[in-house]
């Protein structure tokens, strides 16, 4: 969701990734401006084979849910772009009922982007907040930070929120996204770090490719 990208460069901004951002001194990016893409940032500091393992379980207005396991692995890298694997495959309870096992697609993240390619300002229906607290990550307690981020329309309401941390390759630990319509809860899910192969680039990995 464009959401996931909107998380990723507030948290950019606010500092999570600063050692890639400019001085806070430097004025502020405007549409047509190239800037740090975050898709890119919270994978490139992490080797090629790298992955992360997640479970999003899906529950519908009519109380059927939906599980599926979701692989995400960084499959090349370059200074300019790298590309990323993703596996969904159905959880158990999904498979039962009958739906397709497993699909993959491939996604490539450029380094650089236009500033409104991944920036929504606020408008009348639409806002963000940010903050941070301690989770469970993989065993180790961790300070994460968090983007919260709803909107309404037409269509009733979605709120997002995502938790990310630089230590999980792709930056998400745990997502929940609710959808009401006429103030009734027509969806609701849950998607939450599972597993993960993080294998840090080493600087002088990084030197040999500039």
């Amino acid at each position: 969701m464009r959401f996931a990208l909107l998380a990723l460069f507030v948290l950019a901004t606010a500092g999570l990734a600063s050692a890639q951002q400019p001085a806070a001194s430097a004025p502020a990016p405007k549409p047509g401006d190239m800037v740090t893409n975050p898709a890119y940032s919270h994978w490139a500091h992490f080797a090629v084979g790298s992955s992360v393992t997640q479970k999003e379980a899906v529950t519908l207005a009519d109380g059927t849910l939906v599980e599926s396991v979701i692989t995400a692995k960084l499959v090349s890298k370059s200074k300019q772009k790298l590309t990323v694997e993703t596996t969904v495959a159905a959880a158990d309870v999904t498979k039962r009922s009958g739906a397709a096992d497993e699909s993959k697609t491939l996604t490539t993240y450029p380094a650089k982007v236009k500033f409104e390619d991944i920036h929504t300002p606020e408008s009348g229906g639409y806002s963000v907040t940010t903050g941070k607290e301690v989770l469970d990550v993989k065993g180790k307690m961790t300070e994460v930070e968090w983007v919260e981020a709803s909107t309404t329309s037409s269509d009733g309401t979605v709120t997002e929120k995502d938790w990310y941390t630089v230590d999980v390759p792709g930056g998400l630990v745990k997502q929940t996204v609710t959808k009401k319509k006429a103030d009734k809860v027509s969806s609701q899910s849950t998607l939450q770090l599972v597993d993960m192969k993080a294998k840090r680039e080493t600087a002088k990995h990084e030197a040999k490719k500039s």
